[in-house]
């Protein structure tokens, strides 16, 4: 029997052309009407394919833009035992998998190494790239939203909670603390502590949500410099390392476990470094690229006493929510994986490992936001652009366009009315009102009945 997969397959055979769900459903057998419309409907929310029209000129193609990742992550559905199970890819690359395990030998086999001057001077912004074109583009694709961030409301606060728990228990996860996710929300939320944790592991937690709540009220006027990365470390380590040290670039020597990785020591030449760093990082146009960059940089010159990888996360967040991209909260990221990354990073200087754990964290953690904004019942788009939204919908009534030239009337209008990045939803969403149109609407859209009863005999 058919699933969903075989659906976008079927269209991408026939990307030149847009079909009708009769067309496809001819070449597609043994799947039931609604099944099938409820298929297509998640195809085209999850970006695989496109669709135009509405009603009767509803009609379906391949999106050109998908890429093969969004293919592998359709979820397939056995409509038979009301099943379904999803494809997840895996972390790493064959040739990634090469590098961890050179990393995977006994550390006495591995050569020592310290920081290496010369790789990190080679990086030119711009130029040099830890991300491929591709991976840039799918998380551009994956990761813009409307702004969010310093805006007020109940569903916005609703919001920030979630991202304050999710990047405050993977963060501290990541460095082996033991509060689950329920744990970390009564602590960051209620204030209440978990039974039988140790001290520290409790203020790792609150001290994320200080740093993070530095960030996402500072969010418009932050930019990686000294001053913002030795806040972050601050907020981070305070009570948890030396007092005085919190917030300063390090004078005394230290090690990293689990690595021939010996950093460099002496309070002026780290500062000199850092700033060479964060001068290099602030150059860098794309968001991604850059968050990439200082979340392997920051962590690689171990300016600090410790707290050092934490400093370089969430140092790794401020381009994303500065320009209105869902945060990296590195949602089911496995504490090995991450290290192991970490450690080719410093003892190979490789950052493809990293760059690939990078990417399928923020996959991972697109999915989770979204289940928050569904959770919290708000579509943003669809209230951003009520009015643009309602305005239009009138017109094609009053207009009287017909369903097959109902996106060819749009493509027309929308282009100084909203932002690119939103101008698929907000189609999505006048095509849905569109379809729901009936007497109960009339007075809010402001067309009369006679108005609405001759545009539908259009369908």
């Amino acid at each position: 029997m058919a699933d969903k997969p075989s659906i976008a397959e079927l269209l991408k055979q026939h990307a030149e052309r847009w079909n009708s769900p009769a067309e496809i459903k001819a070449e597609i057998a043994d799947v039931p009407d609604r099944t099938l419309r409820r298929w297509l409907g998640e195809l085209v929310n999850e970006g695989v394919i496109q669709r135009s029209g509405s009603r009767k000129g509803t009609r379906y193609r391949w999106n050109p833009a998908a890429k093969d990742e969004q293919r592998q992550m359709v979820v397939a559905v056995d409509a038979d035992a009301d099943r379904s199970t999803t494809q997840i890819q895996p972390v790493f690359s064959p040739e990634s998998e090469q590098l961890l395990k050179r990393i995977d030998a006994p550390i006495y086999t591995r050569s020592p190494v310290t920081y290496s001057e010369e790789w990190v001077a080679s990086y030119v912004p711009n130029e040099t790239t830890y991300l491929t074109a591709e991976q840039r583009a799918q998380l551009h694709a994956q990761g813009k939203r409307s702004p969010l961030y310093g805006q007020a409301g109940t569903y916005i606060q609703k919001i920030y909670n979630r991202l304050l728990i999710d990047l405050s228990y993977n963060s501290a996860r990541l460095e082996g603390n033991t509060y689950s996710l329920a744990d970390t929300e009564h602590l960051v939320i209620q204030g209440e502590s978990a039974q039988g944790k140790l001290d520290a592991e409790r203020i790792m937690i609150l001290n994320h949500k200080e740093a993070i709540r530095y960030l996402a009220q500072n969010v418009r006027s932050l930019t990686p410099n000294e001053e913002t990365i030795r806040t972050l470390h601050y907020l981070l380590s305070d009570s948890l390392v030396a007092p005085g040290m919190a917030g300063q670039i390090r004078s005394d020597s230290i090690g990293v476990t689990g690595t021939t990785y010996a950093p460099l020591e002496g309070k002026e030449r780290l500062t000199q470094f850092l700033n060479r760093v964060l001068n290099t990082a602030r150059l860098i146009d794309d968001p991604f690229e850059q968050s990439l960059y200082l979340l392997g940089h920051v962590s690689y010159l171990q300016a600090f006493v410790d707290v050092n990888k934490r400093t370089a996360r969430l140092a790794s967040i401020i381009p994303l929510i500065a320009q209105d991209y869902v945060p990296q909260s590195f949602v089911d990221v496995r504490k090995d994986d991450y290290l192991k990354a970490t450690i080719v990073f410093y003892e190979l200087n490789d950052v493809r490992p990293l760059a690939e754990l990078y990417c399928w964290a923020y996959r991972r953690s697109c999915l989770h936001f979204d289940t928050s904004v569904q959770v919290v019942g708000f579509d943003e788009i669809a209230a951003l652009y009520r009015p643009q939204r309602r305005a239009l919908v009138a017109e094609l009534v009053r207009s009287l366009v017909p369903p097959a030239e109902v996106m060819g009337f749009m493509e027309a209008r929308i282009t100084n009315q909203v932002q690119p990045q939103h101008r698929d939803k907000f189609k999505q969403d006048v095509l849905a009102e569109l379809d729901h149109l009936d007497d109960s609407r009339m007075s809010g859209l402001g067309i009369t009945r006679e108005q609405l009863q001759a545009w539908l005999k259009l369908s």
